[in-house]
């Protein structure tokens, strides 16, 4: 149904623990432990299928989940890799632990429906190839992202 674009950016699933425990490997390091996790998006989903030992806990936002976190209510918290780490960081500082790794990435792209708009695509997709070449790209990234 859709034509994407080159990825902007692959983002995804993370687990944040208590500082100063260490991220776990993965959810398998889990098992039989409460996790919490936002009702929006898909890694309630994703952690039901693929990780069904797991106690998940579905909250109602990520500030509910970085609480019961940092209340000790949950062992872990599954969120998104850059939003989570943002606001751990601005409501319990030095309290999380900021994850080295995902658990699931997912490449966002620009979506246009299947067939139209291929110039569009092609535009794009030759203008992230040139900024990526020359280190804009890079520049942009370690600006908002980190490097």
């Amino acid at each position: 149904m859709f034509d994407f674009s080159a990825p902007l950016l692959v983002t995804g699933g993370a687990l944040y623990v208590r500082a100063p425990n260490a991220t776990p490997e993965s959810l398998a390091a889990l098992s039989g432990r409460v996790v919490v996790t936002p009702r929006a998006g898909p890694l309630a989903a994703i952690i039901q299928r693929s990780a069904p030992e797991i106690k998940l806990v579905v909250t109602t936002d990520y500030e509910e989940s970085l609480a019961r976190l940092v209340s000790g209510h949950a062992d872990a918290a599954a969120l998104d890799f850059y939003v989570g780490a943002i606001i751990a960081a601005r409501l319990y500082p030095g309290q999380v632990t900021e994850p080295r790794k995902m658990f699931i990435e997912a490449p966002l792209g620009v979506a246009v429906r299947k067939g139209r708009d291929a110039e569009l695509l092609n535009r794009l997709n030759a203008a992230l190839a040139a900024i990526r070449a020359d280190g804009t790209w890079q520049q942009i990234n370690n600006r908002w992202i980190g490097p």
